[in-house]
């Protein structure tokens, strides 16, 4: 459903189709998609952007939009990354790189103070990084350490910006649009004044929001394992084939 079909439906529901509730709600409804959207990895939510860096940088701007996006929706607008999940370090002209950990500064100082300084001597290619403030253009930066000896390119999956929905745009998050409505329904509500009925919406919504997480981990991203049946003692007494308890 587009922003527009979501209003329209709560609206229509709420019998309060003028326009400034039209208005409203679709603000509504986006205020709750972000929230949604700020609660987790979902996988629509991801993406995968390359940067490149010189030797001895010791701060990498993600810059660039990321290559690769995770949106299932028809509605793929241009974000930059949020903030890195994981990274990988290729040395230029190199196929294969080495991944990058994240931790706090206060680790690596405390293991090695001499970690921060920048001397040839003391580069190689980066197996950590730390995240740094975004800079003055919103992009997020990133120490790599140690610092990079040789030129290369960082491969980074992390978590996109959320972008606002336009009146066409439909949401990216697979599921989300029913707990779009329950939560915009119950803010229309508050709207009015009607808090009880409004708590019974919010916490549809939140059983919504359940629901997605189960779509996201429990059938999507689950790995399916065959576990063989393990006797309680040491003595078999079946065949080959028998994979049920002994009688």
């Amino acid at each position: 459903m587009t922003l527009t079909e979501l209003a329209d439906f709560v609206t229509t529901k709420l019998s309060d189709t003028d326009d400034d509730s039209v208005t409203v709600c679709k603000s509504f409804i986006n205020r709750r998609y972000q929230m949604i959207w700020d609660t987790g990895l979902w996988t629509e939510s991801m993406g995968v952007a390359t940067q490149a860096v010189a030797a001895g940088d010791t701060s990498i701007s993600l810059s660039d939009a990321p290559s690769i996006t995770f949106y299932q929706s028809s509605s793929t607008p241009t974000t930059k990354v949020d903030f890195p999940v994981a990274l990988k370090f290729t040395e230029t002209g190199k196929d294969d790189g080495l991944n990058m950990l994240n931790d706090s500064w206060m680790t690596f100082f405390q293991i090695d103070p001499n970690a921060w300084e920048d001397v040839t001597s003391r580069r190689a290619n980066p197996t950590n990084f730390i995240n740094l403030p975004k800079d003055s253009s919103g992009n997020c930066r990133l120490k790599p350490v140690p610092v990079p000896k040789t030129a290369g390119n960082v491969f980074v999956l992390g978590k996109l910006n959320w972008v606002a929905l336009g009146d066409d745009d439909t949401p990216a998050l697979n599921g989300v649009d029913n707990a779009l409505l329950a939560f915009a329904e119950g803010d229309m509500l508050e709207r009015a004044r009607q808090y009880s009925k409004a708590q019974i919406k919010y916490q549809e919504a939140a059983s919504q929001v359940r629901i997605m997480k189960d779509l996201e981990n429990g059938q999507r991203q689950s790995i399916s394992r065959i576990i063989p049946y393990t006797y309680d003692d040491y003595n078999f007494h079946g065949t080959v084939s028998d994979f049920g308890p002994k009688a």
